[in-house]
C-alpha cells in the first residue's frame, strides 16, 4: 500500500512539474539529447540490434506458452 502510495505521488509530481515548470525544456533537453544519440548508436550497433531481436523472440515465446496454457485451461 506504501509503495503505490509513493509510486503515485512520484507520477502526479512529475505531471505537476512539467505543467507547472517553465523551465522544463532547459531541464529536459541535455537528457533528450543523450538519449536521441544513445538511441542512434544503438540502431546502427549489430550486436545491439541482435539482442534486441532476441529478446522479442523470447517475449514473443513466452507469450504463446501462456495464451496456450489459458486455451487448455478454458
Amino acid at each position: 500500500m506504501i509503495g503505490k502510495l509513493i509510486i503515485t505521488a512520484i507520477i502526479l509530481g512529475g505531471g505537476a512539474f512539467l505543467l507547472l515548470s517553465d523551465s522544463f525544456e532547459e531541464y529536459i533537453s541535455p537528457y533528450a539529447n543523450a538519449a536521441a544519440s544513445d538511441i542512434e548508436y544503438m540502431k546502427n550497433d549489430p550486436a545491439t540490434q541482435t539482442k534486441f531481436q532476441q529478446a522479442l523472440d523470447v517475449i514473443y515465446e513466452n507469450i504463446s506458452k501462456i495464451k496456450f496454457s489459458l486455451n487448455d485451461f478454458f
